[in-house]
């Protein structure tokens, strides 16, 4: 009798928690609770992350091209992801979280630059408050450019107006035309405004990646007639963050085994002063036909450490 009612009870209980079974429902955490625990774990995993950043940009899927119409004249550039396979360091600095190749720089800090004084200076080209990147050993030293990269609050561009505005709102327009041929344009948008003119622009590309879009290629400013050298030229990536809130511009040196390191002598200059225009046609079309040559940095580096810049505030 005993085992009977032993089991004839655990037969009860059974039934009785198989019809109180509940569903467990999540607990509303507080607001400020949230935002600190999400503030402080988004920076966390952005910095695991960042170390698989540059190896995630080859898995991005790009979309296959719509039928091209007959009466179409321009066929859209297909973006290209570069694939880098280098070492690189995670930077975490001023709200700004990127990978750095370690054949570009050694480290790199991020400062933060108040506006420009339109009274100091030309004050078409006064732009605002930007947080600024600096690099510690990079890998070319004797150049006429030092190596930066600058974060712009976009809106505050596009309301200033002046030189800013206008750069950005043809950025943009450029990013959103696919067709749009970026070779043959006369100049191609960049910031920071230089007191030089874009004498040429080559190896141009279109960059898309989780973190933002843009615009790289090799460019070269100047006030008069100079050689195309190693000493002049570099590589800038001009492009907005994901959440379209930044603008971000780099100027980096770069080398090519196409060219000189040193600027041209008198001598040379004066060859080729008669027939510019021929001379910077011809140089781009080797830079061109050779993809640069061989790059210091290479175009995979920069390209990967421009795709993985993320604000986190």
């Amino acid at each position: 009798m005993k085992k009977h009612a032993y089991f004839s009870c655990l037969i009860m209980v059974s039934f009785i928690i198989a019809a109180c079974q509940v569903v467990i429902s999540t607990p509303t955490i507080p607001a400020e609770v949230t935002e600190d625990q999400g503030q402080k774990a988004t920076l966390e995993l952005l910095l695991t992350q960042q170390a698989a950043t540059i190896e995630s940009l080859t898995t991005l899927v790009v979309p296959a091209p719509s039928p091209i119409p007959t009466e179409t004249v321009g066929v859209p550039e297909v973006t290209v992801i570069p694939l880098y396979t280098g070492e690189y360091i995670a930077i975490e600095s001023g709200g700004l979280v990127f990978s750095l190749p370690i054949e570009v720089a050694t480290s790199a800090e991020v400062t933060n630059v108040l506006p420009d004084d339109p009274n100091d200076g030309w004050p078409e080209l006064a732009l605002p408050a930007r947080r600024m990147v600096d690099f510690s050993g990079y890998v070319i030293q004797d150049h006429f450019h030092t190596p930066v990269i600058y974060v712009y609050p976009l809106e505050k561009i596009l309301t200033a107006g002046l030189f800013g505005a206008t750069t950005a709102t043809n950025l943009l327009a450029l990013l959103d035309d696919p067709a749009a041929d970026l070779q043959t344009a006369d100049n191609l948008p960049f910031l920071p405004p230089f007191n030089a003119a874009q004498v040429f622009h080559v190896l141009e590309k279109r960059l898309d990646s989780e973190q933002g879009r843009g615009i790289r290629f090799l460019t070269l400013y100047s006030q008069g007639i100079v050689g195309v050298t190693n000493y002049e030229i570099f590589y800038t990536y001009q492009g907005h963050s994901a959440d379209g809130r930044y603008y971000i511009a780099a100027v980096l040196p770069i080398n090519s085994t196409l060219l000189q390191d040193s600027l041209l002598s008198n001598d040379e200059l004066d060859k080729i002063v008669d027939e510019y225009l021929d001379y910077i046609e011809d140089t781009s079309d080797l830079i061109r036909a050779e993809n640069g040559g061989i790059l210091t940095p290479s175009l995979e580096a920069l390209d990967a450490m421009m795709l993985s810049f993320t604000v986190v505030n």
